[in-house]
């Protein structure tokens, strides 16, 4: 499920302003921040990878867990995760099923950010969206990252 060679073509770029972003750092984020969007095709050979892995059967779309697995991946690519950082929690809403092939979207902003001691969290609101823009799937994920 590789970056789509579509729209902007570039990961990270900013059609608002033209600067290419690079992955954020934890303490420059603030509740309400939001990423870049990051384009993204869901291929056959990675969807059957998927498929193979959970032990789920091929059912002529992409697992919703797949989707929603592509787009919290997509989260390394707007957020420099150091090692140890854990991704704890996620909860999606699905409104529709995506063929394999397909290229989404997926907006980011962050929802809630809590330091507490060592521990840093961090809650992050996901919009997944089609081409034509129509939601996919909505939902947030939860990382731990380890202290600076």
């Amino acid at each position: 499920m590789t970056p789509a060679p579509r729209g902007d073509g570039i990961v990270g770029l900013n059609l608002r302003t033209g600067v290419i972003e690079l992955p954020s750092e934890y303490d420059e984020l603030t509740p309400g921040h939001e990423f870049p969007p990051v384009h993204y095709a869901l291929e056959q050979p990675e969807v059957d990878q998927y498929i193979q892995a959970v032990g789920a059967e091929r059912r002529g779309h992409v697992p919703p867990l797949a989707v929603a697995a592509r787009a919290i991946a997509s989260l390394g690519e707007l957020i420099a995760l150091p090692p140890g950082t854990i991704h704890v929690s996620q909860e999606f809403e699905y409104a529709q099923l995506v063929a394999a092939g397909s290229h989404v979207t997926c907006i980011a902003k962050v929802h809630r950010k809590l330091t507490r001691g060592s521990m840093r969290m961090l809650t992050l609101e996901l919009s997944i969206v089609d081409e034509a823009g129509a939601e996919v799937q909505k939902g947030r994920s939860t990382i731990v990252l380890p202290e600076a």
